[in-house]
């Protein structure tokens, strides 16, 4: 979720010109990165993002290609610190020999974002394609593909679930019912955000009004991330989410405690986002107001979360080198005795550099020993760390 108050009227929808058009995708950190030329010239990959209010280009990025800001605004991310950024006007977005001219595209300062994403980008495609096309993302196929709202055909199998899509078409939500253990189900307003990493994540006013700290059995303290940094949450584990005919296990949640940024909003009760989404075809139709879910087949695997403790950022060449920022309290890698500012050399004899943050947190999610070697300061340490389940 990023939103940019420009004190601009969005620009009406451009009607596309073409039946459909597709391009290959990579799901990072349940992430969509897509490539795309700006201004005809470089490529670069983009994050598409429906929860961006508007699209976005990597300060960097910017700089390179002569993109200069006209303008200043107020960005408000998912951490709890807003930002100033600035906004330069019509830039071309070509995605698969489609061009996408947006009027005005913030100028994003993406390096903390990359630390903690493990992984560099260009930028961020933002709602303004949403508005103007049909949007087919198939997660197991790695392809996402732009269709006229006119010339669609809905697939013969599917769940429908109606949206309720803001006038500018800055945010979409659902209707949702979240069941906890002993409970009567709750009724949510969930946001469809696909820039979103995690499976459930609620908003702290709803966490707060409805008392769902106390109504889980377990959680844990950690931190959720997004541009403007941290935000603190409680992870746990809800019994299921119902949204329209589509219905999951035990997905999990990140419970927001953030009294800034986009989790402490009241607008919606929270989201849905990449942990869930890859599980399916997801083809979203703001023109008509509805989503379809054709369950891919991660349907039924089960969700997983860290049993290490262990929250890892990326920094240097390549972001290949891998800190610790955050021990979690109680969690194996307390007890292993992991502090601050460690860096990871290797798991079991593997090269983290090799690895990378997202191989290393899929690690770190399975119950198992692990040899870890890391350096503290000029010494190297060997650390035994025994993952177990958190939530």
């Amino acid at each position: 979720m990023l939103s940019v108050g420009t004190g601009c009227a969005t620009p009406p929808p451009i009607a596309p010109a073409i039946d459909a058009v597709s391009v290959p995708i990579e799901v990072y950190h349940n992430r969509v990165y897509l490539p795309a030329r700006i201004d005809g010239r470089a490529q670069v990959i983009l994050v598409f993002d429906n929860g961006a209010s508007v699209s976005g280009l990597q300060d960097s990025v910017a700089r390179a290609l002569g993109i200069k800001p006209a303008g200043r605004a107020t960005l408000t991310g998912n951490g709890q610190s807003a930002m100033s950024v600035g906004l330069a006007n019509d830039v071309t977005f070509d995605v698969a020999s489609t061009a996408i001219r947006e009027p005005l595209v913030a100028i994003l300062p993406y390096a903390d974002f990359a630390r903690h994403e493990g992984r560099p980008n260009g930028g961020v495609l933002g709602k303004d394609v949403f508005a103007r096309f049909i949007v087919d993302v198939d997660y197991a196929a790695h392809r996402l593909t732009l269709r006229d709202p006119d010339r669609f055909t809905y697939p013969p199998s599917g769940i429908v679930i109606p949206l309720h899509v803001r006038k500018d078409a800055t945010a979409a939500w659902m209707a949702a019912r979240i069941t906890l253990p002993g409970h009567a189900p709750l009724e949510a307003r969930l946001a469809l955000d696909m820039g979103t990493y995690s499976a459930l994540r609620l908003y702290s006013p709803f966490v707060k009004s409805r008392h769902v700290l106390g109504d889980v059995a377990k959680t844990v303290s950690t931190y959720g991330f997004g541009l403007g940094g941290e935000f603190p949450v409680r992870l746990a584990r809800v019994q299921s989410l119902d949204i329209g005919g589509a219905h999951l296990e035990e997905p999990v949640a990140e419970l927001s405690l953030a009294d800034a940024g986009a989790t402490a909003r009241h607008d919606v009760d929270g989201t849905i986002g990449g942990a869930i989404l890859r599980r399916f075809r997801v083809i979203v139709d703001y023109p008509h107001a509805q989503m379809i879910l054709v369950p891919n087949a991660e349907l039924a695997t089960p969700f997983t979360a860290d049993m290490s403790g262990l929250v890892l950022e990326a920094g240097g060449v390549r972001l290949a080198t891998l800190t610790v920022s955050h021990v979690l309290d109680g969690t194996a890698a307390a007890e292993a005795g992991f502090e601050v500012e460690d860096r990871l050399v290797s798991i079991d004899g593997v090269s983290t550099e090799t690895l990378g943050l997202e191989r290393v947190q899929a690690l770190l999610s399975r119950q198992a020993a692990y040899h870890v070697a890391i350096t503290r300061g000029d010494s190297t340490r060997n650390l035994l760390l025994r993952t177990r389940p958190i939530i």
